[in-house]
């Protein structure tokens, strides 16, 4: 059940990163895919490790377009990074959490916006840092509806 869960988490994810919407919302936009990865990577880390995060990414590169590469390893250095401090971050409520996840998502973007500099694809913006803010402030949200559903699916 958990991995179907998965595959639709992430279908659903990548869908809402490939949506098109005005410019507004491209800067606004959280990753999805990188939200879907925490979560996982924090409430079951032995479901989600560094190579399933690496092909997460791959799959979230040729979706979106990208520079092959730059989302597998924003991801799984993002991946890497959670787990080294992992047990610091899962025992604090969703909200004390916002801190680390902002630290974690724009870590992921910075290291995708380099990988994508290095094959000239996009220039920096200070609209860059406006994506992993959102996620953050999102995050409580995104943990308790994601806890809700994972609940009522395991109860049914």
């Amino acid at each position: 059940m958990n991995a179907l869960l998965l595959a639709l988490g992430f279908f659903l994810a990548l869908a809402g990163d490939s949506l098109p919407m005005g410019p507004l919302y491209l800067a606004l936009r959280p990753d999805f895919v990188a939200l879907l990865l925490l979560y996982w990577a924090i409430t079951s880390a032995t479901e989600l490790g560094l190579g399933m995060a690496w092909i997460i990414g791959l799959v979230q590169d040729v979706v979106d377009g990208g520079i092959l590469g730059a989302h597998a390893m924003a991801a799984a250095v993002m991946i890497f990074v959670l787990y080294a401090g992992l047990g610091k971050v899962r025992n604090l409520p969703p909200w004390e959490q916002l801190f680390f996840i902002f630290l974690l998502l724009l870590a992921e973007r910075l290291v995708a916006w380099s990988w994508q500099i290095w094959g000239g694809a996009v220039a920096w913006n200070f609209a860059l840092l406006l994506g992993p803010l959102t996620g953050a402030l999102l995050w409580p949200a995104f943990v308790y509806l994601l806890d809700r559903i994972r609940h009522r699916l395991r109860s049914a």
